[in-house]
């Protein structure tokens, strides 16, 4: 039990033991750069049920990230066992979800030993996942008694989004709720099993990110500890900042791919180009690129010298071979569903095979960004050195991956939304790809079947082939794998795997607060809400909307570096309507749905 007047003048603590001193030198400690974490919402519990089990079990009604205000008054010693869980198993009894913990014991848990006072406490020093708990004491509780305290870096809000399809708008919250759980003073990868600040989830995920929050000090401050963490020979770590489990699994790898020197894997470490190359295009602020410039320039540095010095897995001529990367521990395609099927196969065994793709076209466009990012900053010898290296690679991937028919050297959806996305097909071979892309999506019924790698650049791919038709099949499908089957089975946030309920309502061992998968949002923003830009920062904006039969409205506003944009159409009885709104000092492009064009200044418009 808590000790009465501990905090006190004059309390005895003659028998506390005294505090061992940290080895660790603080010479580099810095004052946080950024907004501190700190409690953003209060969720009530909507509901207190007895399981089949006899569990005593309080549902908030929302997954989240945070801790428990406890309220009691109960006999002095009594114990009261708080279980944190993200779902019940399909019986409706506690399920701990958290990966591996029916072999470790892992659970998020608080214990309290009450004083007989009326006593209000809520935890520091920690956090947790959670929507419900599980309250095991031998007195009588009441939901009343608990409140959920939200947690999550207090970032400025940016936008709204709302249409007539409730389906699209939970899809929305859901992200929402992803991101407040998971940009925790670091951007983590979920919130109630590791908390680490995987670098794959954020490079995918930065673009939503910042058109939700204003995010900029926020990852800033994380490209800064990336910095400190790079390794002398330019890799990158998974996780940033680098610790504790973390080293060791670094270490393993290396061992068992005989890489006796830090290894960097594509699309995690290539963050530390994606992450500044999309700030500087959400903000216009060449800031943050002249900032990790060095950074940047090591990463590239370490992926042209390991595609030279290492041969490759499928062991092509050298002119070809040299400039494919994908040597090495990768994560590769990362969760593509078909590829786990019961949900929770998530072992690399599968996924890092996919490298022979995803590996030589993440190195391929981070020294692309590279050379963008030599000229903008007036590094002429940087800039040519980068462009020659992204076109040396550009046209391996089009000699060592692309067959005659077009096709990759793993059929899988996400290569050829690579390929399409990224404009690497040769001009002869694109009518061919786009035609795989399409076999592939119709032989999965539409469904997702892309991993952490190409999921972000599916619908775009689509959009580019002139199919808006699949992209929007694919975003309402309800199906299952895709988002509106986990809205469908009554998630409040994004699942880390398309597959973390099984059709029979029974959960795996997944997280189900992973922002990652939310990058759709992004898609969203620029397609349905029309909102997207010519120039960087929306200095120029361009409004388009795409309307599909799905919506009668929608309404969505940004909060840009000039000021808010602001887009509402609706479409009643074929007749479509638009109303914009234009912030000061930039221009915009609407175009309507029927082609007609409008150039336009500040203010704010109507069109129909």
């Amino acid at each position: 039990m808590e000790q009465e007047n501990w905090n006190c003048c004059g309390f005895d603590d003659s028998s506390w033991k005294a505090g061992i001193l940290c080895k660790k030198s603080y010479a580099n400690l810095v004052a946080q750069y950024g907004e501190p974490v700190r409690p953003v919402k209060e969720v009530p519990a909507v509901g207190m049920t007895v399981s089949p089990k006899g569990e005593t079990i309080i549902d908030f009604g929302q997954n989240l990230a945070g801790v428990l205000r406890v309220k009691s008054k109960l006999p002095a010693g009594t114990k009261m066992v708080l279980d944190h869980f993200e779902t019940l198993d399909q019986y409706g009894n506690y399920f701990n979800n958290i990966f591996m913990s029916e072999k470790t014991g892992h659970k998020q848990s608080d214990i309290y030993i009450l004083n007989g006072k009326f006593t209000e406490y809520i935890p520091h020093f920690t956090y947790h996942g959670f929507r419900y708990v599980r309250v095991t004491c031998d007195q009588p509780v009441s939901p009343e008694d608990f409140t959920a305290i939200v947690l999550s870096s207090d970032n400025e809000d940016l936008g709204t989004f709302e249409t007539s399809n409730e389906d699209i708008n939970r899809l929305y919250e859901n992200t929402r709720w992803s991101q407040r759980s998971n940009l925790f003073s670091i951007p983590t990868d979920c919130p109630q099993r590791e908390k680490g600040g995987w670098t794959g989830d954020i490079q995918i995920y930065a673009r939503t990110a910042m058109l939700n929050e204003n995010v900029t000090p926020f990852l800033t401050r994380w490209l800064r500890n990336m910095t400190c963490s790079q390794q002398k020979n330019g890799a990158i770590p998974n996780v940033i900042p680098l610790t504790g489990i973390y080293e060791l699994l670094e270490k393993l790898n290396r061992i068992v791919y005989r890489n006796f020197e830090p290894v960097g894997e594509a699309g995690w470490g290539d963050a530390a180009c994606i992450v500044p190359w999309s700030m500087y295009q959400l903000t216009g602020n060449i800031r943050i690129l002249r900032e990790q410039y060095d950074t940047m320039k090591k990463w590239c540095d370490y992926i042209i010298n390991t595609a030279k010095k290492r041969r490759g897995k499928m062991k092509h001529p050298k002119e070809i071979d040299q400039y494919l990367w994908n040597t090495g521990h990768q994560y590769g395609e990362w969760l593509i569903p078909s590829q786990t099927v019961n949900g929770a196969d998530q072992s690399a065994a599968k996924p890092v095979n996919t490298s022979t793709y995803c590996a030589p076209i993440f190195g391929w466009n981070s020294c692309r960004i590279m050379a963008d990012t030599a000229a903008l900053l007036g590094h002429t010898s940087d800039e040519l050195y980068y462009d020659d290296i992204a076109s040396r690679m550009k046209s391996a991937i089009q000699k060592g991956l692309i067959d005659d028919d077009g096709k990759m050297p793993l059929d899988f959806m996400g290569s050829y939304v690579l390929a399409i996305a990224f404009d690497l097909a040769p001009e002869r071979k694109k009518k061919s790809i786009a035609g795989h892309l399409i076999r592939k999506i119709e032989e999965n019924g539409d469904c997702l079947d892309t991993g952490f790698l190409t999921t972000p650049y599916l619908l775009d791919a689509l959009c580019k082939i002139g199919r808006m038709d699949k992209a929007y099949k694919i975003l309402l499908q309800t199906k299952c794998p895709s988002w509106l089957y986990e809205v469908k089975q009554g998630a409040t946030t994004i699942w880390e795997n398309y597959i973390s309920y099984k059709e029979d309502g029974s959960p795996v061992m997944t997280s189900l607060n992973h922002y990652a998968f939310g990058c759709v949002d992004d898609w969203m923003f620029r397609k349905i809400s029309g909102i997207d830009m010519a120039a960087p920062g929306f200095k120029e904006i361009v409004i388009a909307p795409e309307p599909d039969n799905a919506f009668t409205s929608v309404k969505r506003t940004y909060i840009s570096e000039y000021g808010e944009i602001a887009v509402r159409w609706s479409m009643d009885e074929g007749k479509f309507k638009l109303k914009v709104k234009i912030p000061c000092n930039t221009t915009a492009v609407v175009k309507m749905p029927d082609g007609r064009l409008y150039k336009v200044g500040s203010g704010m418009y109507q069109f129909e």
